[in-house]
């Protein structure tokens, strides 16, 4: 059974890192008000693992050598820009994937006369339940809404029109009436990103996939979670990592990892984003980076990228050079034939 936690003064705290972890403090000063403003927990807890090689016979975990409080701290405030950096591309990414489904859904449905909470506006091969489930919890999100148009529409309309509702539900909610929508829905916005399977075909699960891994990051973001490292594992049946074309132009590992990452989600946004767009997004990630690698040994960077799923620098630069397809916005208003069986 572990030790029992018992409080510590700062100086304690301090005193602990130096004799029991061998982490250096040298200015008592800084290193103090690291602790006071930031919490023992929150640092050394949140941000220690790049920074262990091993442990004792006891387990007690063993840092490597010269590593420095202020090391661990650089690390929390590159996480701390890192989050507000991935924040600002994936509201971007969710806010016009949702505008286009709003408008692709109602052009699909007889220019919104067959009206989103009708189970005969979604795709005839999902099932009832599924779509039921989908338009409730819409539903349910908008009625509680305290938005002053939603108030709106609920008070002097007889119904909310598609736009609304595509606005105000949750990202996960969102992903829902997407995935229940029309063939036509699915199929339009993976041609308008280029996810195409190897066959061809618009590739569902990639666009399903790929907006699921975006939520999750997003909410790891807005609740200060630890970004650096996130991960989960991949469920080859639902996630749409598989045969993803950029990852298979990489090196062979990625397409071996069972585990998605952050070296996921660049690669998603290489879809979402414009070339442009997404050569200066990386440009600025990369230079994130190279600020962090000064800041720590060499043996903690390569586990701090290690973490964050990227192979080699190198990489992120082969990714942004891989050909992409232009974006073409104009055309997403054209109407494509139906198709539910594919």
């Amino acid at each position: 059974m572990s030790e029992e936690k018992v409080f510590l003064t700062y100086n304690q705290q301090l005193k602990k890192l130096r004799n029991k972890k061998k982490i250096t403090c040298n200015n008592s000063t800084k290193d103090k008000e690291i602790l006071v403003r930031m919490g023992y927990f929150n640092i050394v807890n949140g941000y220690k693992y790049p920074f262990i090689c091993g442990t004792d016979n006891t387990g007690k975990h063993i840092y490597l050598p010269n590593t420095d409080l202020a090391n661990i701290y650089e690390l929390k405030k590159f996480d701390e820009k890192l989050r507000s950096f991935l924040l600002r591309y994936i509201t971007q990414i969710e806010e016009e994937v949702r505008t286009l489904t709003g408008y692709k859904f109602d052009q699909c449905n007889d220019n919104g006369k067959i009206p989103w909470y009708d189970a005969n506006a979604y795709s005839e091969k999902a099932r009832l339940q599924n779509k039921i489930s989908a338009i409730s919890s819409a539903y349910s999100e908008l009625s509680k809404s305290q938005l002053d148009y939603v108030k709106f529409y609920m008070n002097q309309h007889t119904s909310i029109p598609t736009w609304i509702m595509i606005k105000v539900i949750n990202f996960s909610t969102f992903i829902d009436v997407l995935n229940n929508s029309k063939m036509i829905v699915k199929h339009s916005l993976c041609e308008l990103y280029g996810m195409i399977d190897e066959n061809g075909y618009p590739d569902v699960k990639l666009l399903i996939g790929s907006l699921h891994w975006l939520r999750k990051v997003r909410n790891s973001c807005a609740h200060n979670e630890r970004i650096y490292c996130i991960t989960e594992t991949k469920d080859k049946s639902k996630k749409g990592r598989i045969k993803e074309k950029y990852f298979k132009q990489l090196r062979t590992s990625y397409s071996k990892d069972t585990e998605k990452k952050l070296m996921d989600l660049l690669v998603y946004f290489k879809y979402y984003l414009p070339a442009s767009e997404f050569k200066n997004m990386m440009k600025e990630f990369i230079q994130m980076l190279s600020a962090m690698k000064k800041e720590v040994s060499q043996n903690a960077f390569d586990n701090i990228r290690g973490q964050m799923g990227i192979k080699d620098i190198e990489d992120l630069k082969i990714l942004v050079e891989l050909k992409k397809e232009k974006i073409n916005y104009n055309t997403f208003d054209k109407k494509i034939e139906k198709n539910e069986n594919k």
